[in-house]
């Protein structure tokens, strides 16, 4: 495991600070899985952007996502990003080229 030491703004501290007293839980296991999750919530974001600018294929931005072919195109329709597909990506997504 690597070592992270990141200076923070008195408001986050507290917003963390509360969640501990909440989650009954240490400050570094509060800190490691609010980074966790923010890092899963960017990955998402910039699968779905790339999906948008249609620099990618539905199954690339799930892998770029960490998320299944069927979550991504579930979360493309949350997020209203259209799917443009040609022939040639549903064969790249079914493997068959």
């Amino acid at each position: 495991m690597k070592i992270i030491t990141a200076r923070v703004d008195e408001r986050l501290f507290e917003a963390i600070e509360e969640i501990c007293k909440v989650e009954k839980a240490e400050r570094a296991d509060v800190i490691r899985r609010l980074l966790e999750n923010a890092v899963e919530q960017w990955k998402i974001n910039r699968a779905l952007q790339l999906l948008r600018e249609g620099k990618v294929t539905l199954r690339t931005a799930a892998k770029i996502a960490g998320k299944t072919y069927v979550e991504m195109l579930d979360l493309a329709s949350k997020y209203d990003v259209a799917v443009q597909m040609t022939s040639e990506d549903v064969l790249k997504d079914l493997g068959e080229e």
